[in-house]
C-alpha cells in the first residue's frame, strides 16, 4: 500500500497541467433609445459555418456574459420580442467586452447571413462519441429505444454493452444513475427521449469520473436557450402481443437567474417473454435424462418516472444546482407458467411437472443531487462541490406451486412454498473538484470524493416440503453490506500545434464489510488501487487524425448479486447470490486513425481480470439448473473496428460500424476445477440511417440494422442474431406538434440461443422476448415556442435544435 501511495504522490508532483484556455465574451444590450433590455437573448455562432455554439440571457440591467468560449472567430447577435441586433463578428483570443449591442426593429431586414441550426447527428470528440437525437424520429421514442439506436451501443439480453464490452455505467447530466440493471431499463423505458439533447458514449472517461465500469453512457438533457417557459405533453402507445401505454409531460423555464426543467411519465405495461431450457443431465460422461422446460412469463406493471433539474445563478460567478431522479413502481405483477418434461435416455415415456410462479413487488428509487460551483477568476479557475443521496427500497412476494405428473399425465405429487424478499439500500457521496488554467495552454484538475453504501436484505421462505438434494431454502436470513470508497484524482490537458494530450490518475481506497446471519465467517476486504488514463491525438493535416488512449478501470459486484440467497423459478431452476464475488479490473487500449473525418479504423485490446459474469450451471447430482453470478479467471479481447459516418446527400446521413474481434473467456469448471477457454472470432455490424423528407423538412425517418455473429458470453456460446427497426416522425401545426411511428424488430429475428457444452455440462437456452412491436406517439408543444422567431435565415426554414 505504501508503494501505491508513493506512486500516486509522485504522479501528482510530476503532472504538468495542460489544456487550451477558454475565454469570456460580455457586453450590454440596449434599445435604440439607449435604455437597457432585460431578458434579451444572446446567440453565439461559429463564423466558419454559422453553426450554433452557445446561448445566454441578459440580466436586469441588460448585461450578459458568455463563458467558456474556445479561441476562434464567432458571430454574435442579440434578440428581444422579435427584434434583433446586427450580427457582430468577434475574434476571441482573450476575454472580450464588446460594449453596447443595439437592438432595432429595422434589424429584422438583415438577410445576408444564413444560420445553420441543425446539429450534426454524430460528433466525434476527444474522449467520446456524441449522438444528437433532437432532430431525428428517435426523439419521439423513449430513452431505452433511443439508446438501442445509438452508434456503438448494443443491447444484449437487456444488458447495455458498447461494441460487445460489458460493465457500462449510465449517467444523466454527468450524474451516475445508482440503479440495478432491471431498474435502469424501467427508468429509461418510461422516460421520453424528447427531453434528451444528446447521448454521449464516453469510451475513455477522464480521471474526474469514478473508476467504476470503464465505458460510460451520459444522457444529456435539454436546457432552455432563451428566457421564458415552454412545455409539452406526450402519449405513446405500443402494441406487441400485449399493449403498453405511456403518458407524460416535460416543462422548461428560464428566467433571469433560475433555470429549471421537470419531466414526468406514467406507464402501464403488459409484456410477454418466452424461455426454453434443455438440460442434458449426465453421469460418468453419458447423458442419463433430458429435462426440457418451456417457460412463459407475463408481467404487468405500473410505473411513475420523474426528474427535475434546477440551476440558480446567484451571481456571475456562483451557481447552485439541484436535481432529482425518481422511479416508483407501486405495482408489478408477474405470472410465470412452465412445464418441464423429463425423458430418460432408455425410456420412451416421460414424466414431468407444471409450475405456476406468482410474484408481486413494489419498489422506489430516488436520488438527490446538490451542486455548488464558484468561478474563482476571469481566467477560468473554478471550484465545485457535490452532495448526493440515493434511497432504494424493494419488496417482493412470491408464491410457487408445482404439480408432478407420471407417464399417464396423472398428478402424483405437489408442493408449494412462498418467499418474501426485502432490500433497502442507502448511498451517500460528497465530492469536490478544482480546476485552474496555468498560462495560456494548460489546465489542471483535481478533486476528492467519499462514497458510502449501506444495504440490508432480508428473506423469508415458508411451506417448502419437498426433500430434494441441492435445494436449501433458508427459512429466514438477513444480509448486511457496507462499502466505503475514498477517492482522489488529478488530470492534465494541453494542445500544442497538431498535438492534443490528456492524462489523469485516480486512486480509490475501498473498504467492504458483509454480515450474513447464517454464516459467522468474515465477509469483506480492503484494497487500494490506481487507475491511470492517457490520451494522445495527432492531426498532421486536416484530413488525417491519429489517436491513442489507455484506461484502467474497476467493476465492483452489484449489491443484489452478492446476497447469499436462493430464489426459485421452478422446482429445478434457481437463481443464487454469491458472497465470494471479487471486484474485477479492466485494462483497455485503443489506437485509431481517421481519414477526412468520415472514415475511422480502431485497433483495440482489452484485458479483464476476474470479469463478473452470470453462469448457467447444471447440477447433475441434484438435477438442478442453477444461475450463479461468478468471476471469470479473465476476459481477453482484441480486434479491429471500422467506422464510417457521412452525410451522403443533404437529406441522408449514415453511420456504419463493423467490429471484428477475438474474445476469449477463461473460467474454472465448478466440478473438476479444470480451466476452460471459451473463445470465438465475432463480427458486430451496425448500420444506421437518418433521412429527411419534404420541402419543409418536416418528415424524418431512421432505418437501423444490427447484426451480431456467434459470440461468447461467460460460459455460453450465443448464436448469431439480427434486428431491423424503422422510425418515422412528422411535424404538424407549424411544428407545435408531431406524430411518430416506430416498428421494432420488423422481421421478428431477435431471438437468443445459448449453448454450454464442456466437461459434464450440456444445456441449451432460448430467450424470445416480445421484440416485434408497433409504437404510435403524439406530442404537443406549448408555451414560448418562439425560438425560431428570434432569428431569421435566408431561403430556408429554421430547424429545431431541441
Amino acid at each position: 500500500m505504501k508503494n501505491y501511495i508513493l506512486s500516486f504522490l509522485f504522479y501528482l508532483l510530476l503532472s504538468v497541467p495542460i489544456r487550451a484556455q477558454e475565454f469570456k465574451v460580455s457586453g450590454t444590450v440596449i434599445h435604440t433609445d439607449n435604455s437597457e433590455i432585460s431578458f434579451a437573448n444572446i446567440l453565439l455562432y461559429t463564423a466558419a459555418d454559422t453553426s450554433f455554439v452557445k446561448g445566454s440571457v441578459t440580466d436586469e440591467i441588460g448585461f450578459f456574459s458568455v463563458d467558456q468560449i474556445p479561441a476562434a472567430a464567432y458571430l454574435l447577435k442579440a434578440s428581444y420580442m422579435g427584434n434583433h441586433s446586427q450580427f457582430i463578428k468577434i475574434d476571441v483570443q482573450s476575454n472580450i467586452d464588446i460594449g453596447l449591442v443595439s437592438v432595432d426593429s429595422e434589424a429584422q431586414a438583415l438577410d445576408e447571413v444564413v444560420v445553420v441550426f441543425q446539429k450534426p447527428t454524430l460528433e466525434q470528440k476527444v474522449d467520446r462519441l456524441v449522438f444528437n437525437i433532437g432532430n431525428t424520429a428517435l426523439s419521439e421514442s423513449n430513452i431505452w429505444e433511443a439508446l438501442k439506436s445509438t452508434p456503438s451501443v448494443f443491447i444484449m439480453n437487456n444488458e447495455i454493452t458498447v461494441k460487445g464490452e460489458k460493465g457500462v455505467q449510465v449517467l444523466i447530466n454527468d450524474k451516475k444513475v445508482n440503479l440495478p440493471q432491471e431498474d435502469i431499463l424501467n427508468l429509461l423505458n418510461g422516460t421520453s427521449a424528447n427531453g434528451v439533447q444528446a447521448i454521449e458514449v464516453i469510451t475513455a472517461p477522464p480521471a474526474k469520473y469514478d473508476a467504476e465500469g470503464g465505458t460510460m453512457i451520459n444522457i444529456r438533457m435539454n436546457k432552455n436557450l432563451i428566457a421564458g417557459y415552454n412545455g409539452a405533453v406526450f402519449n405513446r402507445y405500443t402494441q406487441g402481443n400485449f399493449p403498453q401505454h405511456t403518458l407524460g409531460t416535460n416543462h422548461y423555464f428560464k428566467g433571469e437567474k433560475l433555470e429549471t426543467s421537470f419531466n414526468y411519465s406514467f406507464s402501464q405495461r403488459k409484456e410477454l417473454t418466452n424461455y426454453t431450457d434443455i438440460t442434458n443431465y449426465m453421469e460418468n460422461g453419458a447423458i442419463t435424462d433430458i429435462w426440457t422446460s418451456d417457460l412463459e412469463v407475463i408481467d404487468r406493471s405500473r410505473r411513475h418516472n420523474s426528474s427535475i433539474f434546477l440551476d440558480y445563478k446567484v451571481n456571475t460567478n456562483n451557481t447552485i444546482s439541484f436535481s432529482s431522479i425518481t422511479t416508483f413502481t407501486p405495482k408489478f405483477v408477474g405470472r410465470d407458467y412452465s412445464e418441464t418434461v423429463i425423458r430418460e435416455t432408455n425410456d420412451p415415456n416421460s414424466t414431468g411437472f407444471f409450475t405456476k410462479n406468482d410474484s408481486k413487488f413494489s419498489s422506489v428509487n430516488t436520488a438527490f443531487y446538490l451542486d455548488y460551483e464558484n468561478k474563482l477568476n476571469d481566467e477560468g479557475a473554478l471550484i465545485a462541490f457535490n452532495a448526493h443521496y440515493t434511497f432504494y427500497d424493494y419488496d417482493k412476494n412470491q408464491e410457487l406451486e408445482t404439480d408432478f405428473y407420471d407417464e399417464r399425465k396423472t398428478i402424483v405429487n405437489e408442493n408449494a412454498f412462498s418467499t418474501t424478499n426485502q432490500q433497502r439500500t442507502d448511498l451517500y457521496s460528497i465530492q469536490t473538484d478544482y480546476s485552474t488554467p496555468l498560462g495560456e495552454s494548460f489546465i489542471l484538475e483535481s478533486g476528492f470524493k467519499y462514497a458510502l453504501t449501506s444495504s440490508e436484505s432480508d428473506i423469508s421462505q415458508q411451506g417448502f416440503n419437498r426433500e430434494q438434494p441441492g435445494i436449501d431454502p433458508m427459512e429466514d436470513g438477513q444480509f448486511l453490506y457496507d462499502e466505503n470508497i475514498y477517492a482522489a484524482y488529478t488530470s492534465v490537458e494541453t494542445k500544442w500545434e497538431n498535438w492534443s494530450f490528456k492524462s489523469g490518475l485516480r486512486a480509490e481506497y475501498t473498504k467492504t464489510k458483509g454480515d450474513f446471519s447464517l454464516d459467522k465467517n468474515v465477509i469483506g476486504k480492503d484494497y487500494l488501487e490506481l487507475f491511470p488514463t492517457v490520451f494522445f491525438q495527432f492531426t498532421p493535416t486536416e484530413k488525417h487524425r491519429f489517436g491513442l488512449n489507455y484506461k484502467r478501470s474497476i467493476i465492483r459486484p452489484d449489491y443484489s448479486t452478492i446476497n447469499p440467497f436462493q430464489v426459485f423459478q421452478s422446482s429445478n431452476s434457481v437463481v443464487e447470490g454469491n458472497v465470494n464475488l471479487r471486484p474485477s479490473f479492466k485494462n483497455s487500449a485503443i489506437f485509431s486513425y481517421t481519414y477526412d473525418k468520415d472514415y475511422t479504423l480502431e485497433l483495440f485490446y482489452r484485458y479483464h481480470k476476474n470479469a463478473i459474469s452470470l453462469f448457467t450451471y447444471q447440477d447433475n447430482e441434484s438435477k438442478l439448473l442453477r444461475f450463479i453470478t461468478d468471476n471469470l479467471d479473465r476476459e481477453l479481447a482484441y480486434g479491429l473496428d471500422f467506422i464510417y459516418r457521412k452525410e451522403i446527400v443533404k437529406a441522408w446521413d449514415a453511420y456504419l460500424l463493423t467490429s471484428y474481434f477475438y474474445a476469449s473467456e477463461r473460467f474454472n469448471d465448478r466440478n473438476t476445477n479444470n480451466q476452460i477457454d471459451n473463445n470465438l472470432w465475432t463480427l458486430l455490424v451496425q448500420f444506421k440511417n437518418n433521412l429527411t423528407f419534404l420541402e419543409d423538412r418536416s418528415l424524418t425517418a431512421n432505418l437501423n440494422f444490427t447484426y451480431v455473429s456467434p459470440i461468447v458470453v461467460g460460459n455460453s456460446r450465443q448464436r448469431e442474431y439480427s434486428d431491423w427497426e424503422i422510425a418515422l416522425k412528422k411535424n404538424i401545426w407549424s411544428k407545435k406538434a408531431n406524430i411518430s411511428l416506430t416498428v421494432s424488430d420488423i422481421f421478428n429475428q431477435f431471438k437468443l440461443h445459448n449453448t454450454r457444452d464442456y466437461g459434464d455440462q450440456y444445456n441449451i437456452s432460448y430467450y424470445r422476448p416480445d421484440s416485434r412491436t408497433f409504437t404510435l406517439g403524439f406530442r404537443y408543444n406549448f408555451g414560448n415556442m418562439g425560438i425560431r422567431d428570434n432569428y431569421k435565415n435566408k431561403d430556408t426554414e429554421e430547424r429545431e435544435r431541441l
